[in-house]
């Protein structure tokens, strides 16, 4: 049978996949995958870049994080360690200041001390001193929010600038005990340029830190991926019909179990298919080998299965007759009945198939049974009508002979009468229990004899001569040491049935030969009558047959007789004839080997 649609369409078994293919699928589409169609590795996003990219994000978010965590902190640890050392330097300043006077010159000669802007403010909030400032002195102070915290009694810090075009300052201010304020200020590039140069380190080290970590992650990720990859490669083969996937991995972890899971399935898988190909081998063949035709179609009407009988019988198409049991069985009604199809009588019956739209019928080629049956009510007909005359003419005499009046000569003719159709009712019988023995191959279980052909047939001729002295003689031409194999009665009664025949139904001349042609002898019966027309010769054999318009003599089985003895003796009798140039009959035996033969 062949496949179509992906399951069987044209008579003979597929594919698979094939199969096997399953199949039976032979050719579609896995569950799973979509369309059938597995994109290649470099058409996609592998998990090993995603892996790596995934932890490059990570690595840089905690980098990033770190980073600012740590320049933060950095920063509040500098600032901390200046506020220290200025309210240090600071209580050193007050010190001096209350032991020393002149604080106009103390404040210069301090701010070399400290190494940084030294003002002295009295209780008034007017300057004192200055070291960066002389012509501040004598002035107030202005709006300075770390003096005014000092001036309460507190420790001021702030950071703003000075002087408008001057860098911003750090600035911290400490109370004295006698009311004055003594404050330092130290510019915040310092500050700003070391918080620089931390940066640069920890960015640097960050960056040492992230490319380290990247490669780290480049190795862990193609350790994941590689087994990840493979087992990827593994289901891709699956897919495509390659069950032998293993081994597994030895890992002790998740893959090396996921491994072991995908290659116990894959055999698993390959085991299962390989059972529903062999089923469905097995079925197709069944199929394949049914004489009876059987053709599946899909809820569409289109031909999936379709064996060599429903292919002889139906051709490249379904024809419309079987299309309409089809249709009936879609619809969910079983449908029989029967049908012709090119030249034969079909039966048909179709069911639909369960859990689809589809549907089955099965085709039985009842043409030789509806012939048997035709020849069986014409063998009765001719058997009863054989029979029924005289049986009838039996009848009628012997009613009469009842009547005691019937003068002697009368019973006479009568009881002749009756014995000459009981006569011919038994010659029917008889003819007919010799067929039915023929027709059982008696002979045919006995080894066969080497029987001289010539003395065979100068014996029927003889006989023929006996019972028509007023015919014609018969021309025989065989050749000389013909011998065949079979059996001496048997040959007896074709060669006499075939010479009786041509001398009562054919015309002078009757010419009989014989010759050997390829280990075969042919003997052949001809005449010169008005023949037998084509549409009766392939009958003239049947029984009870008779030619329209031929002498309605005999039972009508003699030539059936002769080709059941001719077969049973493992040849054949055909005959060839045209209208108005009379009939050859051949009867054609196996040679048998030189040697003795019966009848010599």
């Amino acid at each position: 049978m062949t496949t179509r649609g992906g399951v069987n369409a044209g008579g003979k078994v597929p594919a698979p996949r094939d199969a096997t293919r399953g199949g039976v699928n032979a050719g579609g589409p896995y569950p799973g995958s979509g369309d059938g169609k597995v994109p290649a590795l470099s058409m996609r996003v592998s998990i090993g870049t995603r892996i790596l990219a995934s932890f490059v994000a990570i690595v840089a978010v905690v980098g990033a994080t770190t980073f600012a965590l740590l320049d933060r902190t950095l920063g509040e640890d500098l600032t901390g360690e200046l506020d220290a050392r200025l309210l240090a330097q600071t209580d050193g300043v007050v010190k001096w200041l209350e032991t020393a006077g002149h604080p106009e010159r103390l404040a210069t000669r301090l701010s070399g001390v400290v190494g940084a802007r030294v003002t002295i403010v009295d209780a008034d909030g007017m300057v004192l001193g200055d070291s960066d400032q002389w012509a501040d002195l004598g002035r107030p102070i202005g709006d300075a929010p770390e003096v005014a915290a000092a001036r309460g009694g507190r420790i001021g810090r702030a950071t703003r600038r000075l002087v408008a075009e001057a860098a911003p300052a750090y600035l911290v201010a400490v109370p004295t005990k006698d009311g004055r304020v003594v404050r330092l200020a130290v510019p915040t590039a310092r500050l700003a340029a070391t918080r620089r140069e931390l940066r640069l380190r920890l960015l640097l080290a960050t960056a040492v830190g992230m490319a380290v970590a990247i490669a780290l992650g480049l190795v862990a990720s193609r350790a994941i991926a590689r087994p990840l990859r493979d087992m990827t490669r593994a289901a891709e083969r699956v897919t495509r019909g390659d069950y032998a996937i293993g081994p597994p991995s030895a890992r002790a972890d998740e893959l090396g179990v996921l491994s072991r899971a995908l290659v116990g399935l894959a055999d698993e898988v390959g085991r299962q298919v390989a059972a529903l190909t062999g089923e469905r081998d097995l079925s197709l063949a069944v199929i394949g080998a049914m004489v009876e035709g059987v053709i599946v179609v899909d809820d569409a009407g289109a031909r999936v299965v379709v064996n060599p009988a429903a292919e002889s019988l139906c051709g490249a198409a379904i024809p419309d007759r079987l299309a309409g049991h089809l249709d009936r069985a879609r619809a969910g009604h079983a449908s029989d009945g029967e049908i012709t199809l090119r030249d034969r009588v079909v039966l048909v019956s179709a069911r639909p198939l369960p859990e689809t739209r589809g549907a089955v019928a099965v085709m039985h080629d009842v043409t030789r049974l509806r012939a048997l049956e035709a020849v069986r009510r014409d063998f009765l007909a001719d058997a009863a009508h054989e029979l029924r005359t005289p049986v009838t003419a039996i009848a009628g005499f012997a009613e009469t002979l009842a009547d005691d009046a019937i003068a002697p000569a009368a019973r006479a003719e009568f009881v002749a009468t009756i014995r000459r159709n009981a006569v011919r009712i038994a010659r029917v019988v008889t003819g007919l229990l010799e067929l039915e023995r023929l027709e059982a191959r008696v002979e045919a279980t006995t080894a066969p004899d080497a029987i001289a052909l010539a003395p065979v047939v100068e014996a029927a001729v003889r006989a023929a001569a006996a019972a028509r002295p007023d015919a014609p003689p018969i021309e025989v031409a065989i050749g000389a040491g013909l011998t065949v194999k079979g059996d001496r009665d048997g040959l007896d009664h074709v060669v006499q049935n075939l010479i009786d025949n041509a001398l009562l139904h054919g015309a002078p001349p009757v010419r009989v030969h014989a010759e050997a042609v390829a280990g075969k002898v042919r003997l052949t019966v001809a005449d010169a009558g008005s023949g037998i027309a084509a549409p009766h010769q392939a009958r003239v054999f049947d029984r009870f047959y008779r030619v329209a318009g031929s002498a309605r003599v005999g039972s009508g089985l003699g030539l059936a007789i002769a080709r059941s003895h001719a077969q049973a003796m493992g040849g054949d009798l055909t005959v060839t004839s045209q209208v108005g140039q009379g009939a050859t009959f051949m009867l054609e035996l196996e040679q048998a080997a030189p040697g003795v033969a019966q009848g010599t």
